[in-house]
């Protein structure tokens, strides 16, 4: 699916369908942080939902593929430039992203920490 993810060891993975909005509905509500390769990278409030979060995946991504949009809620935790895959982001980064929004298969990946170092 996506090439590094064994970086996600400590992380737990949740996959979830999310149905396609009218893009044309759609104001994007996050903010694109990089972009470089197949990596996209989005600081978003706290509380979207998934739908909001699969929105805003493929605002950034639009019609790349493969394009995977990472997603998160604390800035701190955003590297300063997008890597070109997802293998070379900071483990600390991984640890902490909220999601990634993967385009070609269309889905949300829900993550979350479950503390294990």
């Amino acid at each position: 699916m996506l090439k590094g993810l064994s970086l996600l060891t400590p992380v737990g993975v949740l996959m979830a369908a999310v149905p396609a909005m009218a893009q044309e509905d759609y104001t994007p509500v996050c903010e694109g942080k990089g972009t470089n390769g197949m990596v996209s990278m989005l600081l978003c409030p706290d509380g979207l939902s998934e739908d909001h979060l699969a929105n805003e995946g493929r605002a950034i991504c639009a019609e790349r593929k493969p394009c995977g949009a990472w997603v998160w809620t604390d800035a701190a935790f955003i590297p300063l430039e997008a890597p070109d895959a997802h293998d070379k982001l900071p483990k600390e980064s991984v640890r902490n992203a909220l999601a990634i929004w993967v385009n070609e298969a269309e889905q949300l990946v829900l993550l979350a920490n479950d503390g294990a170092e």
